[in-house]
């Protein structure tokens, strides 16, 4: 009985910091960038008189994210965290036309633009290993949607929504690791018009998304 408990007891100290060490060794504090494809879409609906449309805007461009957060391990195996992250790039959403039934207008081209992208994310994690583990990410996104007109004055409104997204980290050592993930940005619709114009062909309602996937690194401190 007595070796019994002595061979517990060793098992309780080299066994189960180990087992423990899978999740704290995501913990702390860190800093990351990442870059990849994100696809940015406006969908408009806008114009607002009878026969008149405008084109939804799409288009994909390549981001740079930087983003400070903190981990802590739950337990063994389960990890939350935080996260804030901006892009500080302008990123183009394409190009459409107004229309009056169904024909494109001349002179009535424009451009859209998201830019000062910045979330707040929640992210749970799960350490399949000491170097490995896989996360969720649950959050809210700001962006400006900017309208580009010929010749008129930019249309912008800030639009908000949520971010979901799914991804990997992999520690290269104790401090330096590398990430890649998946996420989706719904934005809600907003109104937005021209500061110096009544008219109603100056109006669009907004609602913007994008999708991205990134690669990335980070130190952890």
């Amino acid at each position: 009985m007595k070796n019994l408990l002595r061979i517990t007891a060793l098992l309780g100290i080299f066994v189960s910091p180990a087992v423990f060490a899978q999740a704290q060794n995501f913990e702390g504090f860190n800093a990351q960038i990442s870059t990849g494809y994100q696809h940015n879409s406006i969908d408009l609906s806008g114009v607002i008189e009878p026969g008149f449309a405008a084109q939804n805007l799409s288009d994909g461009k390549m981001p740079l994210n930087f983003g400070v957060g903190y981990t802590h391990a739950m337990n063994e195996r389960f990890t939350l965290g935080a996260m804030l992250e901006y892009n500080p790039l302008k990123m183009d959403t394409g190009s459409g036309n107004i229309t009056f039934n169904g024909t494109a207008l001349p002179g009535a081209g424009y451009n859209g633009t998201l830019k000062n992208q910045v979330s707040i994310s929640i992210i749970p994690g799960y350490a399949f290993n000491d170097t490995t583990m896989g996360y969720l990410k649950l959050g809210w996104i700001q962006a400006k949607a900017t309208i580009h007109p010929e010749g008129d004055p930019s249309i912008s409104e800030t639009a908000n929504g949520v971010l979901l997204g799914i991804g990997g980290r992999h520690l290269f050592n104790k401090n330096v690791y590398g990430f890649a993930e998946a996420t989706y940005a719904s934005y809600g619709s907003v109104t937005a018009g021209a500061n110096d114009s009544t008219d109603p062909d100056d109006t669009f309602k907004m609602k913007p998304s994008s999708y991205s996937f990134l690669v990335g690194v980070g130190a952890r401190f």
